[in-house]
């Protein structure tokens, strides 16, 4: 079941994360008290947000944010109910609250919820914490935000509006509820601590947190924390080529390879790229089975070339939309093959778009995933994966062919335009160019694109460098919805709905 709260969709708590503990991070920079809200409100509101969703654990609430102005009355409020409040500088705190929840991971086994609060928090964390969520799982994330439906790679069960939800609560709970719960929060714990992250200073009461923050000392601390920031080193997440995990040593491995971006070199003989493939993975340890599926335009493909690669029992599929049905045979894979289970994508356009959702994908139930591709990428993939290859360097192995040639004699070849399967090169190539095939062709590359076909390509082309580019969360919203609008259009329904609804209604 599901609560939908404006244009957002919030799920009820599955039963594992009833109980279980929910830790929240609040940015009190980007989403404030409301002036003359009474700040001992804060934490039942966000319980009973969390609870109307069916969270009953206890929770814990760190609010951080620059508190040099804030009054002590407001301050005391806040603390008096359990929350504990930190100031830091602005520009750390995705550092400092992504490395606290390292810690709470550290500390809390799965299941747990975290919660952030922030107008950009998420958009900041969504790389680092995104990769996190793939190799960590079992820990639920939920979201509230300044203007709410935000748009981040970060998979989520709910999203509120902070306004909303304060303003929520405070039809339900009363000034009367309010002090007594502060009453009740008071004499089963002790007072939360005061911290400034900046100096390392704790303090149990308001007047020492505000008496150390007025300090000269606090002062020229705080400014060069300012001075001196840099962005955070993510060099923790850079792929290496690890050994296999035990539970994937045996497991099967899909692999999809895209023709067109990491086609096979001139003169290549086609039999020995299942041989290299499986090479490449037994070196790592996977000593599964192995399944391949190429994918590209195969018009203009050799038919010794077709027939090498199917002879080593290679899927082959013609579809001039290759990045639409690799999304769409991952997911059907996964349905049909629960973890442990290695995933492998053979291509040069995993990134942008295709990354973004196979990262929330990830984050929901965890496949290992390898890749291959034909250069090596500026920047870090949002995608956790455990292994890496240059494809000409996967190619340039000298496996023997034989003994996998006479393992397959034959596989399908199959035409994704007019839905035509073959069993032979022959008969594949035949269908390829017959006036038929290329009739359906036409339509079904006219009906993919925009109206006016050249601008469409060209501002795909854009979005994509645009993404490229990308400095801040914002740019990379502006993208997403520039291009999953464009490519929405295409008739086969690749991408999740879930998301592609959000998208459009937000």
């Amino acid at each position: 079941r599901e609560l939908r709260v404006g244009k957002m969709f919030n799920y009820k708590a599955k039963p594992k994360y009833a109980n279980a503990k929910t830790a929240v991070w609040w940015d009190m920079n980007c989403c404030p008290v409301p002036e003359g809200y009474d700040a001992g409100r804060v934490r039942p509101s966000i319980e009973g947000a969390l609870k109307e969703l069916g969270y009953y654990g206890p929770v814990t609430i760190t609010a951080m944010g620059d508190l040099t102005e804030a009054h002590p009355h407001f301050l005391q409020r806040l603390s008096s109910t359990g929350i504990v409040v930190q100031h830091a500088v602005n520009a750390r705190l995705a550092t400092l609250v992504f490395n606290d929840l390292m810690e709470f991971k550290r500390n809390n086994l799965p299941p747990a919820t975290i919660m952030l609060i922030s107008g950009k928090l998420d958009g900041q964390l969504n790389f680092p914490l995104g990769r996190n969520q793939q190799i960590q799982s079992g820990y639920n994330l939920v979201l509230a935000s300044s203007s709410g439906g935000s748009l981040q790679r970060l998979h989520h069960t709910a999203d509120w509006r902070w306004k909303t939800l304060l303003e929520a609560a405070a039809d339900s709970v009363s000034q009367d509820t309010t002090t007594s719960y502060v009453l009740r929060k008071c004499s089963s714990s002790t007072l939360s601590s005061f911290v400034c992250r900046a100096c390392k200073f704790t303090g149990l009461s308001v007047a020492s947190f505000t008496s150390h923050l007025s300090t000269e000392e606090h002062k020229k601390t705080d400014k060069e924390e300012k001075k001196n920031f840099s962005v955070p080193d993510f060099s923790p997440f850079i792929t290496m080529n690890d050994q296999a995990a035990p539970e994937y040593v045996n497991s099967k491995t899909a692999v999809w390879w895209d023709m067109d971006t990491c086609p096979l070199p001139d003169g290549y003989d086609a039999r020995r790229v299942r041989p290299s493939i499986e090479g490449a993975l037994k070196d790592l340890g996977y000593y599964g089975p192995v399944t391949i599926s190429a994918m590209g335009n195969l018009e203009n493909a050799h038919p010794h070339v077709l027939q090498g690669l199917s002879s080593t029992g290679i899927l082959l599929q013609h579809t001039t939309r290759v990045r639409s049905y690799i999304y769409h045979d991952l997911r059907m894979f996964k349905v049909d093959n629960p973890p442990p289970a290695t995933i492998m994508l053979i291509s040069d356009q995993v990134e942008p778009v295709l990354s973004i959702f196979l990262s929330l994908d990830q984050q929901k139930s965890y496949y290992n995933l390898v890749l291959a591709r034909t250069f090596t990428p500026p920047s870090m993939s949002c995608l956790c994966h455990t292994a890496e290859w240059l494809w000409q360097t996967l190619l340039a192995r000298s496996p023997e062919t034989t003994s996998c040639v006479l393992r397959n004699s034959a596989s399908s070849f199959l035409c994704g335009s007019c839905n035509f399967t073959a069993l032979s090169v022959t008969d594949f190539s035949r269908h390829l160019s017959s006036e038929e095939h290329k009739k359906e062709e036409f339509f079904s590359i006219k009906s993919s694109l925009p109206e006016d076909s050249d601008e469409g390509e060209e501002s795909m082309a854009k979005a994509s460098f645009n993404y490229s580019k990308a400095k801040t969360f914002e740019e990379e919203k502006a993208f997403r919805m520039t291009h999953v609008l464009l490519f929405n259009r295409r008739p086969l329904p690749a991408w999740p709905p879930m998301i592609i609804l959000s998208l459009q209604q937000r």
